[in-house]
């Protein structure tokens, strides 16, 4: 069963056990954001489109919450770039994507300051390696390999009350990716989240 299969599931169980729950302070959101792959290098400018994620959280105490997320991510390939010998040619390789879905469940720690909010997170999740096509036969054993892994995540978070119930959020999260070319990704993202 694939990562979003189980997301899925998992999220409408958690909405029906829930309902008579609502009150106890749920809440739901979606952002959408940039990435970036630090893992050999940090740069501003290596920011690109595109993080999408949707979460449900639910508050276990006065500032601790318990979240899940589903979210998925166009990276590049780990291999983009780079100079490689094909059929005994230098061949620089185009820049090769890979979308990488994924499901993880952590812990918030909040810091209230009237109608904002700070904190911070981390948790654990799958990830699932999807690359895309490769241009020409040639090259398709450069690509990232298709497969299913463990993770973690850490970051910062803020968000800002806009009415009763719905707030401005922004999130800065660390990948760590344990799949075969090891991937450390960036995400910056911006987006809301409604309170039960």
């Amino acid at each position: 069963m694939s990562i979003r299969k189980v997301l899925g599931l998992a999220l409408v169980v958690a909405g029906i056990s829930a309902t008579p729950g609502f009150a106890q302070d749920w809440g739901i959101g979606a952002s959408i954001g940039l990435q970036s792959d630090i893992e050999r290098h940090f740069r501003l400018d290596d920011f690109a489109a595109r993080d999408g994620n949707a979460w449900v959280d639910f508050r276990l105490q006065e500032k601790v919450l318990l979240r899940g997320t589903f979210g998925s991510m166009k990276v590049k390939g780990d291999n983009a770039g780079r100079t490689v010998d094909v059929n005994g040619e230098d061949v620089v390789l185009p820049d090769l994507k890979t979308r990488i879905d994924y499901a993880t469940i952590g812990v918030s720690y909040q810091f209230w300051e009237g109608d904002y909010t700070s904190g911070f997170f981390g948790g654990i999740g799958g990830y699932k390696v999807n690359p895309d096509p490769a241009p020409s036969e040639a090259i398709t054993n450069f690509r990232d390999a298709r497969e299913s892994v463990f993770g973690w995540h850490i970051g910062v978070d803020g968000d800002l009350r806009v009415v009763s119930r719905l707030s401005i959020v922004g999130r800065l999260t660390f990948h760590e990716i344990y799949s075969l070319s090891r991937r450390s990704i960036l995400t910056a993202n911006a987006g809301a989240i409604f309170r039960f």
